[in-house]
């Protein structure tokens, strides 16, 4: 049975709205009928994205949807204090929150550190959605049935995090973006656990391979033949965003009670990268034998990415446009690993450990 959801009229927070996935989803959504606020850390390219998605959809909407898009207070994820500052203001405005899109990421950043010493790349694409989450929760909770949305990757199955404190405090060069992208799905299943019984749902999606912005600071992806296959071969962004427009404005499965059960943790993914081909990989694993069979996945991977937009036009969509939940990596429903990384997270974004409600913790 299917849970009773309809995104039309629901307020729906995008992040990293003003390009790529982020503004496809913001796009998508609203035409559809939701509220939508653009959280970006560029409010002048925030106002040009609102004006692009009002401009595209007076053919289609009345002045009623035009009036119900928004550009958020800043947001910048690098910055403890930004999020802070924008889950203050945005709770003064006393708007309810149905849908949080966690879309905003990063793959290629210098080896900085945050305000608190996090590592940039943790920071952007692991602390940040958890703080803004951690802090918007009240509104979540009291805008149920509400969803969070934490976009991931394929990489994540690949990902490895041996010691959340480590991971949290020190910059891993090599495997640094996967294990921020299984961050986020340990992290969207920890949430589903502790919120699933108030009324919030949280899943994490593979958008597959899409040509966006996130590769131009690559030295490898930016050189031949990547750059030609990333251009030519990947998504666009339009197609990026099914995914991720699925899992926050179609109904799902309704949930078993029970978070320990398998089927309360959704991931969802579309086309090739819901082919058991992707999902029946086990992770990193020692040895040569385990080394060989990474490097066999990844050439498989790679392949796959290479195929799956070419194969959606070349057969119109049929059998490969449809979104489905699929497993995620292994790694990602290790509860104690994501209970440690849970608390961990936390202290190191000075919140409470524990759920806070109207002053509560719950």
């Amino acid at each position: 049975m299917a849970d009773d959801w309809n995104i039309h009229g629901k307020t729906v927070v995008v992040t990293g709205a003003t390009s790529g996935i982020g503004r496809e989803t913001a796009l998508a959504l609203a035409g559809m009928g939701a509220t939508v606020v653009l959280a970006v850390r560029n409010q002048e390219a925030g106002q040009e994205t609102a004006a692009m998605i009002r401009q595209n959809s007076l053919s289609m909407t009345s002045d009623d949807w035009i009036s119900s898009l928004a550009v958020g207070p800043k947001l910048e994820l690098a910055q403890p204090s930004s999020i802070r500052s924008f889950a203050t203001q945005y709770q003064k405005q006393n708007r309810p929150l149905h849908v949080l899109v966690n879309n905003a990421g990063a793959n290629y950043l210098s080896e900085g550190l945050s305000e608190d010493g996090v590592p940039l790349l943790t920071q952007v694409n692991y602390l940040g959605p958890y703080m803004l989450t951690r802090l918007l929760e009240g509104s979540l909770v009291a805008s149920a049935p509400s969803r969070v949305i934490n976009v991931s990757s394929v990489t994540h199955r690949y990902g490895l995090i041996e010691n959340p404190a480590n991971f949290l405090s020190r910059m891993r060069i090599i495997g640094a973006l996967q294990a921020t992208k299984l961050g986020n799905v340990l992290f969207t299943y920890e949430l589903q656990r502790r919120l699933g019984h108030l009324g919030v749902q949280a899943c994490a999606v593979d958008p597959g391979a899409v040509s966006t912005n996130i590769y131009k600071d690559s030295s490898l992806f930016t050189r031949q033949p990547l750059k030609w296959l990333i251009q030519n071969l990947y998504a666009p962004p339009s197609d990026g965003a099914a995914a991720v427009v699925h899992a926050a404005s179609a109904p799902w499965q309704r949930q078993p009670k029970k978070p320990e059960n398998l089927a309360c943790l959704q991931f969802f993914a579309r086309g090739v990268f819901a082919w058991p081909a992707i999902t029946a990989f086990k992770g990193q694993q020692q040895g040569v034998i385990g080394n060989l069979r990474m490097q066999g996945w990844a050439l498989r991977a790679l392949s796959l990415s290479a195929l799956d937009w070419p194969l959606r036009r070349l057969t119109q969509g049929r059998g490969l446009s449809q979104t489905r939940a699929v497993p995620s990596a292994p790694a990602s429903y290790d509860q104690h690993l994501a209970a440690a990384l849970w608390d961990l997270s936390a202290d190191k974004g000075k919140l409470p450990r524990d759920i806070s409600v109207g002053g509560r913790q719950i």
